[in-house]
């Protein structure tokens, strides 16, 4: 595997909320959520509609795709069968060396995918096929796809139509190759001083913990793919600073995965997960109400893309202590909770929240909260609202 140093941008997300303090990515994040104009709960059948069904197709058919020269190099464009998609810049002499990478999940229904510098990225600075790739993705790339007499056609920003070619590459026997092959895995990195815990789930979505997961300022969630034999990473929800796109070579061992990247390598043990993967269609069908320790009481309105949560005193005086809205997302096992605005009747940290589903019915569901300290931390057992 031939890495170049890529230059790699990274972002801190800590906001602040009228009286409260949030580590919440949802409004922070212009250069890293790769996915905002994308449901997280898209699935890869949005893909396939009657429309963009044979581009589709074609796609899954050659997973790697030569769409010409460009910025001095080769422009290869992957897809994954989960709506994942990345642009590679590859040198035109060795196809394994690259000079730039763009990703996002996006449905293509319209037959188009556009790529931004608002997308998780990397580039090789100071080499002029990625100086010149960052150039144009500062302006936007957009693909355009058609089907032509039984071929797969594409326009590179407007410009004319042109076959799209199919791009090969010799498969490295020790390095990992499909996306397949990590989920329902955990993979786990300690070197004393921290500790790294990637969850992979299917429809690739994974999540990232460090440590006991105790640590508000660190957490990460979102889409993972592997392409060109590179794991590929975009952060969608996220506390702390984190990579706008992962982009590691895994290579093989016993029991083991090294992430190998341009300037660095660390070595994963591998072991197997059981995930009973929640109907997250249930949280939108129902008001929930709870009750917590301090006698609160708590009503969660969810919605498609966003929720509602307050905690009052109770019927008596109704004092509102506590109201957030923000987006939430399930990745996998995991329910994660954003802050886009917080209200408190006093200051008060308000973190972005997160935690495996432990139960989810028609009637109730829980979820292990990591915020077990905070004072107006959201409860962790919920039952539906009764209505007549």
């Amino acid at each position: 595997m031939i890495l170049k140093n890529f230059s790699v941008f990274s972002l801190a997300s800590v906001m602040m909320f009228a009286a409260c303090s949030s580590d919440s990515s949802s409004s922070a994040n212009s250069e890293i959520d790769s996915s905002s104009s994308v449901s997280e709960k898209e699935s890869s059948s949005s893909q396939a509609s009657e429309s963009a069904g044979p581009i589709w197709e074609m796609m899954q058919e050659m997973p790697n795709m030569d769409l010409g020269e460009r910025y001095g190099a080769k422009l290869w464009l992957s897809a994954g069968k989960n709506g994942f998609y990345s642009l590679w810049i590859v040198d035109t002499a060795n196809s394994e060396t690259t000079y730039g990478t763009v990703a996002k999940k996006a449905g293509i229904s319209s037959g188009e995918l556009q790529f931004s510098s608002a997308d998780g990225f990397v580039f090789a600075k100071g080499f002029q096929p990625g100086d010149s790739f960052l150039k144009e993705l500062d302006k936007g790339i957009s693909l355009r796809f058609s089907v032509e007499d039984s071929s797969l056609m594409v326009s590179i920003n407007g410009e004319d139509d042109f076959k799209v070619g199919k791009a090969t590459r010799k498969i490295d026997k020790d390095y990992l190759s499909r996306s397949d092959s990590l989920v329902g895995k955990t993979l786990e990195w300690n070197s004393g001083d921290g500790e790294s815990v990637y969850r992979f789930y299917k429809n690739g979505e994974y999540v990232r913990l460090f440590g006991d997961d105790s640590d508000e300022n660190q957490f990460e969630a979102g889409y993972y793919d592997i392409h060109r034999q590179h794991l590929l990473t975009t952060p969608v929800h996220f506390a702390g600073k984190v990579l706008t796109l992962g982009n590691y070579a895994l290579k093989i061992g016993s029991g083991e995965y090294t992430f190998e990247s341009s300037d660095n390598s660390e070595t994963y043990t591998v072991s197997s997960m059981k995930v009973s993967y929640p109907d997250a269609a249930l949280l939108t069908q129902n008001a929930w109400e709870a009750e917590s320790n301090d006698s609160l009481k708590w009503t969660l309105e969810m919605k498609e893309n966003s929720y509602v949560i307050a905690g009052k005193t109770g019927l008596n005086d109704n004092t509102t202590k506590i109201r957030r809205v923000g987006d939430w997302g399930v990745f996998g096992d995991y329910l994660v909770l954003t802050v886009d605005t917080c209200q408190a009747a006093k200051q008060v940290n308000c973190y972005m929240e997160r935690g495996q589903i432990l139960q989810l019915k028609e009637s109730g569901f829980e979820f292990d909260n990591f915020d077990t300290k905070s004072e107006y931390a959201t409860p962790r057992e919920w039952t539906a609202v009764e209505m007549e």
